[in-house]
């Protein structure tokens, strides 16, 4: 008989054991928490090296996402562990500076010094909808972002430059993006291909378009701009970074 009590009182507490709190800095707990939203995706990167891409060596690590109109509460989360890239359970929210750049058509965390490589996942909701990316391995330390401004090569054709280049040091890379802005970094087309080769405006190997396309872009005759383009691989890690100014004289 008092087997059967104690039976009876174990049984009565493991079915009053309450489950353990979901945790918003957590991104498993974090998109459960939100699972009355529909789910969608977002398009991130990384890049980055020892003193950084744009000479912040306290910020060696950008990670780049495009938020598209509507985007609000933009947050990072990271793992530690390259292994654990699928399970986001792992992820940690992170508070990382982060800043608008190109007019805010694309923004960016700055993260901070690590070791050994990071995984990355950025969200951020939209009326009815959180986004989350696929997760971005973040390889300062072990493959750093090449800069070199010497593999692309500029066809000033008036208002319609065309624009090539080379893969760099690593040769890993799937798919292109890239930024035509002014002088001053206020952007005008943004635009990914698979082939090493971008004019402008021409769409016909563009595999993605952020640009504004109400209306067409344009530039003006006898004007400074500046190319910018970033050579990604398949895990979202920017192997090669260029910046380079043109003119449309």
């Amino acid at each position: 008989m008092k087997n059967l009590i104690l039976l009876s009182i174990l049984l009565l507490a493991f079915s009053c054991k309450k489950e353990p709190a979901l945790q918003e800095n957590i991104l498993a707990d974090y998109l459960e928490l939100n699972k009355s939203l529909e789910s969608a995706d977002l398009v991130a990167c990384a890049g980055g090296k020892a003193d950084g891409l744009f000479g912040a060596g306290t910020e060696p690590t950008a990670v780049f996402f495009y938020p598209i109109e509507g985007a609000t509460d933009f947050r990072y989360f990271e793992a530690e562990n390259v292994a654990d890239s699928l399970d986001f359970s792992k992820y940690i929210a992170k508070e990382l500076p982060s800043e608008p750049i190109f007019n805010g058509y694309l923004w960016k965390f700055n993260n901070v010094s690590f070791s050994g490589e990071r995984m990355g996942v950025v969200t951020y909701k939209t009326p009815g909808r959180i986004h989350a990316c696929a997760p971005v391995r973040q390889k300062t330390y072990v493959k750093p972002t090449e800069i070199n401004t010497s593999l692309a090569s500029v066809i000033e054709n008036g208002v319609n430059p065309s624009f090539t280049w080379e893969d760099g040091l690593i040769d890993e890379s799937v798919i292109y993006f890239q930024v035509i802005s002014d002088v001053d970094g206020n952007f005008i087309s943004g635009t990914y291909t698979i082939e090493k080769q971008f004019t402008f405006y021409d769409l016909s190997n563009v595999v993605f378009n952020i640009t504004d396309t109400t209306a067409v872009p344009t530039l003006e005759p006898n004007q400074d701009y500046k190319f910018t383009m970033m050579a990604v691989s398949e895990d979202n890690w920017v192997n090669l970074f260029i910046e380079k100014e043109f003119s449309t004289n």
